[in-house]
Formats: structure tokens, sequence, C-alpha cells
């Protein structure tokens, strides 16, 4: 695993321990390799670039729900990822990356408080 999947996959750890959260949440799994025929059809099907990683389908406050880009390292969102996330939330949703496990469970922490 490369270092954004093991934070991935230690904040659905966490989120599996939240039963308020763990429902609503799911991971879009965007970053599989696939054949260039596989590709075309997943295109097809609706697969986008740049959809963040988790979304919280909770609405807050005025927020739809949470998307979250999560991000590694000093890895940080690509230009389509940050298109992504500005067109989402002019549409009422909270959208955030976050640098690793702790700021991502931080994140939704803090969003589940509103």
């Amino acid at each position: 695993m490369n270092a954004e999947q093991i934070e991935q996959v230690r904040l659905f750890d966490w989120i599996r321990t939240r039963p308020d959260i763990e429902p609503y949440a799911f991971h879009i799994a965007n970053e599989r390799k696939s054949t260039p025929q596989a590709g075309y059809l997943l295109k097809r099907m609706g697969v986008k670039a740049g959809v963040s990683d988790l979304f919280i389908g909770i609405p807050k406050k005025e927020w739809h729900g949470l998307f979250l880009e999560l991000k590694a390292g000093k890895n940080k969102p690509s230009d389509v990822q940050e298109n992504f996330l500005m067109n989402m939330s002019s549409k009422g949703y909270y959208c955030i990356w976050a640098k690793g496990y702790e700021d991502a469970k931080q994140i939704i922490e803090d969003y589940m408080r509103l």
C-alpha cells in the first residue's frame, strides 16, 4: 500500500467505530488502474476524474454533506480535484482536503459538531 492508501484505511478503521457516521460514509474509488477498454467503460458509466476520496452524507447546518480529499505527506490536490471541491461547495456541500489521517479525523469531528 502507498502512503495515501494507508491513511485511507486508518481513517475508515476509525469511521467504523463511529455508528453515527459509518452508515453514511463511503470511499469513492477513483484511483484504480484499468485497461484502456475498462477505463473507457468506467467513464461512460460516470466515473469522473477529481472526485473526492470520501463522502459523508450527513447534512449539517447549511451543508448537504461532506466531501473530503485525503492526501499524505507533501501531496496536495490536483487542479481537477480542487475544481471538484469548488464546484461541489458552490452547490451546498462542505468540501475540504486533509493532510493525512489525523487531519481528516479532526475535520470530520469538527463537521459532526456543526
